[in-house]
C-alpha cells in the first residue's frame, strides 16, 4: 500500500476516533442473512460447484515449501490436492489420486518426498507429477511404452506475493491472477511476506458452516466482548476502516496509540505500525497482518455443518534470526493462538444457534458491513452464468 493511501486511511480513523463512530459509509441500514445459509445442503453443493471449484485458491504459502520434495495435501471439496515444490523451483498441484487404481497417493498431510509411491501397488511419481516406475510393467504394456500418458492429473497453480493459488476444477482462472486480486494482491505484495518464514502449523476441523470463521474475522464490534483481556486493551473499540475490491475485503482496526499520530508529521505514519490489517482473500483465505508478522488462515468446507481451517504464522525472517527478539515475537504470537481460541468458541456457539431455529435470519449492523459483501460476493458467484 503506498504511503499516500496509508495516510488517507489513518485521517479517516483519527476523525472516526474524534467523532466516536467507525466506518458505515454505504450501509445505510441492517443486512438480515438468512439462516439457511448456513444449513441449507443443497445450497452447500452449489457453493462448492461454483465457488470452490471455479475460483483460484490460497492453499498455503511459499515457506511452506522450504526445498525441492516439500508437499501438502489437503482437499477442496471431493478432490484431493497434492501440492509439491519440484527439483526446478516450480510448485505444482495435482490431484492427489494414482493413476492406476484411484488410490489416494500421498496420505500424509505435510512432508518431503523425492519420490511418490502409491501405498497400494507402488506405482511411483516425480515432484513434477510424471511416471517413473510401475512394478512388473510387463503386465501393462500400453502403460509402459507411454508413460508420459498416465502422470498425475496436473491443476492450474500459481504464487503471487508468497501465497501459492490453485483451481480445482483444473481449468485456469477466467482473468489473470493479478487482476483477480486486485488491490488485496497489490498490499500483500508490498508487504513483502513472500520472504517470511512459516511457523506453528495446525488444522483444526470443526463443526461448523465454512462461512462462520469469516462471519467472525470481519468485525470488530465483538472485540470488546469477546477479547476484553487479550487484544481489547490495545485496540480502539469498534473503530475500523473497511474496503472491498471485488469479493477480496480489507479492514483496518487501530491501535489505541494511532491517537499519538496527531503529533507527529504525516511523513513518518505507519499504517502497520498503528494497525492490524485484516484481509479476506475470498473465498478461502483470511490474513492478518501485524508490524513484522502475520497470521493466516485457509479455510476448507468438509459438508454444510463442518469444516477444516489451516493455520500458520508468518515471521519476518529479520526477527526468526534475532536471538534477541525471540521472546517478543513468541510472546505475541501466544496472543494470536488465545484469540484463535476464543473466535472459535463463538462460531461453534453460533453454529448450534443456528440449528436451534430461534432465528429466521442473522443481523448485521452497519459497522459489520464486510460480513454483508463476503456474503454478497457469495450470492453472485451463486447466480452468475458460468
Amino acid at each position: 500500500m503506498d504511503h499516500a493511501s496509508q495516510v488517507r486511511i489513518i485521517e479517516e480513523l483519527l476523525a472516526f476516533e474524534e467523532q466516536r463512530t467507525t466506518d458505515m459509509a454505504g450501509q445505510d441500514h441492517e443486512y438480515h442473512n438468512p439462516v439457511s445459509v448456513y444449513t441449507d445442503p443443497s445450497r452447500f453443493e452449489a457453493e462448492v460447484d461454483r465457488i470452490w471449484y471455479r475460483t483460484p485458491l490460497a492453499v498455503g504459502h511459499v515457506g511452506e515449501f522450504p526445498r525441492a520434495g516439500s508437499f501438502k495435501t489437503l482437499s477442496v471439496g471431493k478432490v484431493p490436492l497434492l501440492v509439491v515444490r519440484g527439483k526446478d523451483d516450480r510448485i505444482r498441484a495435482f490431484v492427489n489420486v494414482c493413476r492406476h487404481r484411484g488410490t489416494l497417493l500421498a496420505e500424509e498431510p505435510e512432508g518431503r518426498a523425492n519420490a511418490f509411491a502409491c501405498p497400494y501397488h507402488a506405482w511411483t511419481y516425480g515432484q513434477d507429477g510424471a511416471l517413473r516406475h510401475v512394478p512388473d510393467d510387463f503386465g501393462f504394456p500400453a502403460v509402459a511404452s507411454a508413460k508420459d500418458d498416465y502422470g498425475l492429473r496436473e491443476l492450474w497453480c500459481r504464487e503471487h506475493a508468497g501465497f501459492v493459488y490453485v483451481q480445482a476444477d483444473g481449468n485456469a482462472p477466467r482473468r489473470p491472477l493479478g487482476d483477480w486480486l486486485a488491490e488485496v494482491g497489490t498490499d500483500l505484495r508490498d508487504l513483502g511476506l513472500d520472504d517470511f518464514v512459516c511457523l506453528d502449523a495446525s488444522r483444526a476441523p470443526h463443526p461448523v458452516n465454512w462461512k462462520l470463521p469469516f462471519d467472525i474475522f470481519l468485525e470488530n464490534y465483538h472485540t470488546k466482548f469477546t477479547h476484553r483481556k487479550t487484544i481489547y486493551p490495545v485496540f480502539l473499540s469498534n473503530v475500523a476502516k473497511f474496503d472491498h475490491f471485488g469479493p477480496h475485503i480489507r479492514c483496518v482496526l487501530p491501535r489505541r496509540e494511532i491517537t499519538e499520530l496527531r503529533h507527529i508529521d504525516r511523513s513518518k505514519w505507519d499504517l502497520v505500525e498503528q494497525s492490524t490489517i485484516l484481509y479476506v482473500v475470498w473465498p478461502n483465505t483470511m490474513i492478518a497482518v501485524l508490524p513484522e508478522h502475520a497470521a493466516v488462515w485457509h479455510v476448507y468446507p468438509d459438508g454444510v455443518g463442518h469444516c477444516t481451517l489451516h493455520f500458520y504464522a508468518l515471521l519476518a525472517r529479520r526477527l526468526h534470526e534475532s536471538e534477541a527478539e525471540q521472546e517478543t515475537w513468541k510472546k505475541s504470537l501466544k496472543v494470536v493462538q488465545k484469540v484463535k481460541r476464543e473466535d472459535a468458541e463463538r462460531f461453534l456457539s453460533i453454529q448450534r444457534g443456528l440449528e436451534s431455529g430461534a432465528n429466521a435470519a442473522l443481523t448485521f449492523g452497519r459497522y459489520e458491513k464486510a460480513i454483508s459483501w463476503f456474503h454478497q460476493s457469495i450470492e453472485e458467484a451463486l447466480t452468475r452464468d458460468h
